[in-house]
């Protein structure tokens, strides 16, 4: 036989969990959830019930993975394990006849900001450099749809530096008579709407 008949092969089934809904931006998945309850919504108005894995069943479901998603993506923690911490603060409140205070946590950033001594030996030009490259950078972390919690540490830290870097700056820059006092003491503003009539 000289001729051999390939068949298709069947299609990758796609696994739907919270990996899944990693790769989507936060606005795609804020939309999603949002579809998902409003269909719900709609659904129950009508007078139709939900049943157990049913289209709109299937849907609540996915829009709780992308919720854990959007949770973990701010705030650095597992949704499911601070919803538990939550019940069992609440079951511990409710014996000890106290009122719970339920506080999300919200994980402390691993980049600490350079001290404005770090700046110290740069030339004003230098400075001047840097500070832009850092607020730069933030602009970039914040920028995107979807940042994550590493690129919103990263973000803070870096307006932080870039801030450390003005101050250097405008410090050298200031006369004799302004050296040594903090920067923000003397902050310069653009005029306000009432001045510029």
């Amino acid at each position: 036989m000289s001729k051999v008949i390939e068949f298709p092969q069947a299609p990758e089934a796609v696994v739907v969990n919270e990996e899944f809904f990693e790769k989507f931006a936060d606005a795609a998945l804020l939309m999603m959830c949002f579809e998902s309850v409003a269909d719900a919504v709609e659904v129950v108005g009508d007078g139709v019930k939900i049943h157990d894995r049913d289209e709109i069943h299937v849907k609540l479901i996915e829009a709780c993975m992308a919720l854990a998603v959007l949770f973990r993506r701010r705030t650095g923690h597992d949704v499911q394990q601070v919803s538990a911490d939550h019940l069992d603060e609440e079951r511990r409140c409710l014996l000890a006849g106290e009122v719970a205070r339920l506080l999300i946590p919200i994980k402390a950033s691993p980049i600490n900001p350079l001290p404005a001594s770090a700046f110290a030996s740069l030339s004003d030009h230098a400075l001047a450099q840097v500070s832009f490259n850092y607020a730069s950078r933030v602009s970039d972390h914040i920028k995107g749809n979807c940042p994550t919690v590493i690129e919103l540490d990263l973000a803070q830290t870096h307006s932080l530096d870039a801030m450390s870097a003005l101050s250097v700056l405008i410090s050298r820059l200031a006369n004799t008579a302004l050296q040594g006092r903090p920067v923000g003491a003397d902050k310069i503003s653009i005029p306000g709407p009432e001045t510029l009539q």
